[in-house]
């Protein structure tokens, strides 16, 4: 890492993502709140129960990293535990799953704020985070995956300049933090796999470029990867 303190760039990262889900908040009707969605289309709400939910089971981890206890682990299929979530979300109220959200907000700061910049830049959690740094699995896991869901949400009802907004907005804000050049990568690679997905080719080109000079192992992995199939094809 370099002179920027992790638990600094971790604990932005969270504030930032607990203001843009309010502004996501904001930016929508009542009727937009309240609304139902479906397995293959999900509300805002939807969206924002499974966010907590992950929020949560990492705050299960944390808890246990702290208290030295054993960290819990799952074999469960995590699509089996997307859909049981799902289910038992649906049908509460936009309300009730905005208290949830801003609830494990804080308590995974005050977390956050426990761990030492020891732990977090530590790759002896495989349990949280695989052969990573454990603060990988706050940028990646944890806010990545959050704004996925938010630019989803757009995409899927028909505001793609929105979802490119947000998408956009989580990469620079990696890309302008001091972690290691292979993490801007994957961020744009995964940003590059975005544009490619909503046939935005030119974009997605770019991007891939850049990732694969930030982190060249991607080169390989892009060959194959269904998310650039648009992106391959076009080369064919």
């Amino acid at each position: 890492m370099t002179t920027q303190n992790v638990k600094t760039i971790v604990l932005d990262l969270l504030h930032q993502g607990r203001l843009d889900e309010e502004a996501f908040w904001q930016g929508m009707s009542e009727t937009e709140r309240a609304a139902n969605g479906t397995w293959e289309r999900w509300s805002a709400k939807d969206h924002v129960a499974h966010r907590t939910f992950w929020r949560q089971d990492l705050i299960r981890k944390l808890t246990a990293l702290l208290e030295h206890q054993n960290i819990p682990v799952t074999d469960e299929d995590e699509e089996l535990l997307n859909a049981t979530t799902y289910g038992k979300q649906e049908k509460r109220s936009a309300s009730e799953i905005q208290a949830d959200s801003k609830q494990t907000y804080a308590e995974l700061i005050a977390l956050v704020g426990q761990l030492s910049e020891d732990d977090l830049t530590s790759t002896r959690f495989p349990e949280i985070s695989g052969q990573h740094p454990l603060y990988t699995t706050f940028l990646g896991s944890l806010y990545e995956h959050e704004q996925e869901h938010l630019a989803q949400y757009y995409a899927d009802h028909n505001d793609l300049p929105k979802a490119i907004e947000v998408r956009e907005r989580c990469a620079h804000r990696i890309l302008q933090a001091q972690v290691p050049q292979w993490v801007k990568g994957w961020f744009l690679y995964n940003l590059a796999c975005f544009y490619a997905q909503h046939n935005q080719l030119e974009q997605a080109a770019t991007h891939l470029q850049e990732a694969v000079t930030l982190a060249p192992n991607l080169e390989e992995r892009s060959k194959n990867d269904p998310d650039l199939a648009a992106l391959h094809n076009q080369s064919v």
